[in-house]
């Protein structure tokens, strides 16, 4: 079973791709995606947190099992669906660039942090 991936890029531009966390000399931080570019305001058209509360609960479960058989399998599917809640929340994000293309992403607390921050 593969260890699931986190700040990352599911689907969709960059996918595969790993997300950084860079802090520039003034201190601001913003998250990127080496091949595609940084996740900030000015290069992404919209964004949506995808959980319980903007998404229907059987499209949301539908969500988390095909994520769980994107990173781990058959079984990731039973865990997608059924699982429990962690102490470390993980945020799923569909993402609209600028150039009409979209992604997928997976990040942690501290990096969905830095994100939301670069969106203002």
């Amino acid at each position: 079973m593969g260890k699931k991936k986190i700040n990352y890029v599911l689907e969709g531009k960059g996918k595969g791709q790993c997300i950084s966390k860079t802090t520039l000399m003034s201190g601001r931080e913003y998250i990127d995606v080496i091949a595609t570019g940084s996740l900030i305001k000015e290069q992404i058209s919209s964004y949506q947190v995808l959980d319980e509360n903007n998404v229907n609960s059987s499209e949301y479960s539908f969500l988390k099992g095909a994520l769980g058989v994107a990173l781990l399998g058959g079984v990731g599917a039973v865990a997608g669906i059924g699982g429990k809640k962690k102490s470390s929340k993980e945020y799923l994000i569909a993402i609209e660039w600028k150039d009409g293309k979209k992604s997928l992403i997976l990040l942690d607390d501290e990096y969905y942090k830095v994100f939301v921050k670069s969106m203002f």
